[in-house]
């Protein structure tokens, strides 16, 4: 998949090994040299194609990762800087996701990404957001929000929930998206 992902004419311009956009960026496992994963810019990618105002709002990257034997990880994230966690919304992130999983993986590249050759071990849909600066204290965002819990402040996770709650299905797995601070999620195999 990462060749043939590389090598396509229409998506060679949008790869990359740099998980970063607008100040954050995403760890990559240390064990992973750059023939095992490849990351592609899908929001670079539409806005390239000049739609004439009709540029649809994408995720910014999925990233492939090799785990050996033609089974892979799929990465799907939207990476948001902001100072405080109602500065997006539920339905414009959801509408992101949508894009990434119904339109650039099931119809635009489906012959890559629906391909039988290719398994997935897993696919993991993260919105990863600097919007919780609290949350830049703790290991992960899923800490955070266990303290928040105790300490009884839900009214900051109000997004958490209706993010959580829009399933998105793709090669018959039911996907959430999940939220993380950076430099969290670690681009990995899963073996």
């Amino acid at each position: 998949m990462i060749k043939t992902i590389k090598n396509d004419a229409q998506l060679c311009n949008y790869t990359t090994h740099q998980i970063e956009d607008a100040g954050i960026e995403v760890a990559i496992d240390d064990t992973l040299d750059k023939e095992q994963y490849i990351g592609i810019k899908i929001d670079d990618y539409y806005m390239g194609l000049n739609l004439q105002g009709e540029t649809p709002k994408a995720v910014d990257f999925i990233v492939a990762v090799d785990c050996t034997c033609d089974s892979y990880v799929l990465y799907i994230m939207e990476f948001k800087k902001t100072g405080r966690p109602g500065a997006y919304t539920t339905s414009a992130i959801n509408e992101k996701f949508d894009t990434a999983i119904n339109r650039f993986l099931k119809q635009d590249f489906k012959y890559i990404f629906e391909n039988d050759r290719f398994k997935y071990k897993d696919i993991k849909l993260y919105l990863v957001t600097s919007a919780y600066k609290e949350a830049m204290k703790y290991n992960n965002y899923a800490e955070f929000v266990r303290i928040k819990k105790l300490v009884e402040n839900k009214d900051t996770l109000g997004n958490d929930l209706l993010l959580s709650n829009k399933p998105f299905y793709f090669r018959g797995k039911l996907l959430y998206i999940q939220r993380e601070i950076p430099p969290n999620p670690v681009v990995r195999r899963i073996l």
